[in-house]
């Protein structure tokens, strides 16, 4: 079984609050906890609303002790070496029951009755915070536990189990109905056995394909507009883009905040695509501007800590997470929303859904996930490269100029149409003072 990572102390010095649980723990790391007592002494009841009363408790406790073992391995010899194996074996039950009356193989009846129960239990407030405590890195069990107790309890296979915590999560993340992940078949990791709740999560909201198909040559029409500008550029030379050398400093790009890219003929719209990797870019029909497309984002009081978590799974050692497509979200998003009037943007645009209030609160969110200057080689790196190539150049900046000075509303049409008609009236003038027609 893989290790239950813990966070990276150069992580936890920022802000430690982020990545220690409020109302309930989950595993050995902070379990004991006095300000955990009020959820831990009803983790016995949530015990008894798992198995029902026609199983004995003594049966799953049987199951986990098989496995004791290898669980305990799971988790730093620090903190394990604290309990018994039967004290670990309950530890683990009750923590896994828990998590399993939120996601996991269930019926409406029954899921509406133990929300009631916990609800009366514990409280709205705790009830919710339950959630934010499944998020944190330092807060898991092995996905291994959960896969025993519903086998003994419902009798599922171990692969639809994983597919049915997959779809639930999908559900919640994306508020999908059906919980249909999009292009679920280009995500290799979908459906593989996974080492803690956590990663679920991850799978689902990154799962989605890097590109989309390739456009027909003639997809915009009799001739590639693009293509045409692009070796107008090339002719040019520096004419027609800004130094490379002078505005790429080390890599890092130039151009800042949804609204500066507006400035520059580039508009943000929402892309429908339910992932993170739903991030297209594309020049217009006559390259007139471009577009950027984004996933559309629930920004509660909630996603700082989910996302820190996320960073801090992607950067701990033993993770062995290649491709680090949430730490390479962040980072673009990170670039786009700096100002109020970015999140409004992203707001009208649809992209953001903001949940706190304000839109300052949203730009204080961004700005506190820190992606420790990654060297970003995930798909995004691709999408800003084609950014900052649209952004340099300085044939479509004039074009979306342009657009925005001459046809932004229709008193400038009228107005640039009336010049037109004057100037050529005006030429046709001076041309038939010069020669007269004849008699």
């Amino acid at each position: 079984m893989p290790l239950m990572q813990m966070v990276p102390m150069l992580m936890k010095e920022e802000n430690k609050e982020d990545y220690e649980p409020k109302v309930v723990s989950f595993g050995p790391y902070h379990h004991g906890n006095e300000k955990l007592k009020f959820v831990e002494d009803f983790k016995p009841t949530a015990v008894q609303m798992f198995i029902g009363d026609d199983m004995n408790e003594a049966v799953f406790i049987a199951a986990i002790l098989g496995e004791i073992e290898n669980v305990k391995k799971c988790y730093l010899e620090e903190f394990t070496c604290r309990y018994t194996d039967i004290q670990f074996a309950h530890m683990m039950l009750r923590d896994a029951c828990v998590i399993l009356n939120y996601f996991g193989p269930n019926t409406v009846d029954k899921s509406y009755k133990e929300s009631e129960t916990i609800n009366n239990h514990l409280g709205i407030a705790v009830y919710s915070s339950i959630i934010r405590d499944m998020y944190l890195l330092e807060n898991q069990i092995p996905f291994r536990i959960l896969e025993i107790l519903v086998a003994l309890r419902y009798n599922t296979p171990r692969h639809s189990f994983i597919k049915a915590m997959e779809r639930d999560s999908f559900k919640m993340f994306f508020n999908d109905k059906k919980g249909m992940i999009e292009h679920a078949e280009v995500k290799d990791d979908l459906g593989k056995n996974p080492a803690h709740l956590l990663e679920i999560f991850r799978r689902v909201i990154v799962t989605g394909p890097d590109h989309d198909p390739i456009l027909r040559e003639n997809e915009y029409g009799c001739c590639n507009v693009n293509d045409m500008l692009t070796r107008l550029e090339e002719g040019c030379g520096k004419y027609c883009k800004d130094d490379e050398n002078e505005e790429r400093h080390g890599g890092q790009y130039v151009f800042r905040s949804v609204t500066d890219l507006k400035s520059k003929g580039i508009y943000s719209k929402a892309s429908g695509i339910k992932s993170l990797k739903g991030v297209r870019f594309s020049p217009t029909r006559f390259c007139w501007s471009a577009e950027l497309k984004l996933p559309f984002m629930y920004v509660d009081m909630y996603t700082r800590v989910f996302f820190k978590n996320m960073i801090a799974y992607e950067f701990s050692p033993n993770s062995h997470i290649i491709d680090k497509s949430v730490t390479g979200y962040m980072s673009f998003m990170k670039l786009l929303v700096v100002t109020e009037e970015d999140v409004k943007e992203m707001r009208e645009n649809k992209i953001i859904i903001n949940s706190l209030g304000s839109d300052d609160d949203v730009v204080q969110v961004y700005k506190d996930l820190n992606t420790y200057e990654a060297g970003d080689t995930s798909y995004f790196w691709n999408v800003k490269k084609d950014i900052e190539d649209h952004y340099h150049s300085k044939i479509r900046t004039w074009m979306a100029e342009f657009r925005t000075t001459y046809f932004n509303n229709p008193w400038t049409i009228i107005a640039l149409v009336a010049s037109l008609f004057l100037l050529c009236l005006d030429i046709v003038q001076t041309y038939y003072a010069i020669h007269p027609p004849p008699n």
